[in-house]
């Protein structure tokens, strides 16, 4: 539930400064290189990607 909340506050951000400035500002905050937006909530999603501490590892294997 957590990600629907958040979406929703940023949509309302995004609408209000995109009517201030008289453009679309989806991309242009910090949080928006971690964008995917195929995917549902992709502010919300972005947001956590960017201030998150994880790091994703992959590990490769070498087939036989």
């Amino acid at each position: 539930m957590y990600l629907k909340e958040r979406q929703k506050e940023f949509d309302d951000v995004k609408w209000y400064d995109s009517v201030a400035a008289k453009w679309d500002q989806c991309g242009n905050y910090a949080f928006c290189v971690k964008c995917d937006k195929e995917r549902r909530y992709p502010c919300a999603r972005a947001e956590r990607r960017y201030y998150s501490k994880n790091i994703r590892i992959a590990i490769v294997r070498r087939h036989r």
